[in-house]
């Protein structure tokens, strides 16, 4: 009943939501008249390289951050095998704990005999190049409501199913081996490779497309929903494409230039806005 109601749950919460307000009026979701809500999920694959270094590089001292940005392989090469490209982020490698983690190394570091060693080896002495590859929307990459597993309030819960693109390998491939030799190249002695890193990269997009034609999207450039006027989705959902990019500041930026329009067209009357 509010003249505005906004829904931000991002990849999976906001068409789970959508999907579970299905209607006589909406019978396969709210806002889905184009059968695009649930679909084109896309996520950001990440690899990495950790390149081993005599020198101290005094790696665990300050905030982890990317302290050097590279766009050098970000776009279309028509020479290489795959489309678009990633972004690499260097990254200081932390302190003593991140030395021994084996989502990292590969490898657990056991106590005993050669654990002080390999502690030195990699404490302080490593830096890692994160690579953040630009996920494309297929439809087979799907949020979906389960038919037998439920929350803690007895609703379906969702069902994420997602394959890494073939492109995607190619891309991570491709830059992986330019990291390791851009290491080799600063001195590193040993470089270890994480192809692709399974606990990282789940940045949650394109659930929600935004476009023109309400046949094919389901939000506006605004985020507004073509089917429910009065409802607009502000977050990674409705991004068409995922870039190589962490998303958190263009979907910030999304969400002030659509609430500004919202409130325009709800005359400015913001306390009638939820």
């Amino acid at each position: 009943s509010a003249d505005a109601v906004v829904l931000a749950a991002n990849g999976v919460g906001t068409p789970r939501l959508l999907q579970l307000s299905s209607s006589p009026e909406h019978p396969d979701g709210l806002a889905n008249s184009s059968g695009r809500v649930g679909t084109r999920l896309m996520l950001h694959p990440f690899a990495a390289a950790i390149g081993l270094f005599e020198d101290d590089l005094r790696a665990w001292q300050g905030l982890w951050g990317q302290d050097i940005t590279s766009l050098q392989f970000y776009d279309t090469d028509d020479n290489r095998d795959f489309v678009r490209g990633a972004k690499w982020g260097l990254v200081p490698t932390g302190g003593p704990l991140w030395a021994v983690r084996s989502q990292q190394w590969g490898d657990a570091a056991d106590w005993g005999a050669g654990f002080a060693d390999l502690l030195r080896t990699r404490f302080s002495r490593s830096a890692q190049w994160s690579i953040i590859g630009e996920d494309l929307p297929e439809q087979v990459n799907t949020v979906t409501l389960s038919d037998t597993v439920v929350d803690g309030d007895g609703l379906p819960a969702p069902v994420v199913t997602y394959r890494t693109s073939e492109n995607s390998r190619r891309m991570l491939a491709f830059n992986l081996e330019r990291a390791r030799e851009s290491m080799i190249a600063a001195g590193a002695y040993r470089v270890v490779d994480m192809p692709q890193v399974r606990g990282s990269g789940w940045h949650l997009l394109g659930t929600a497309v935004m476009g023109s034609d309400p046949t094919t999207s389901v939000v506006d450039r605004w985020g507004q929903s073509h089917d429910v006027p009065n409802l607009w989705i502000f977050d990674g959902s409705t991004w068409p494409t995922s870039s190589g990019m962490n998303p958190t500041a263009t979907i910030a930026a999304f969400a002030l230039r659509g609430a500004e329009r919202m409130l325009a067209l709800h005359g400015g009357r913001r306390g009638s806005a939820r």
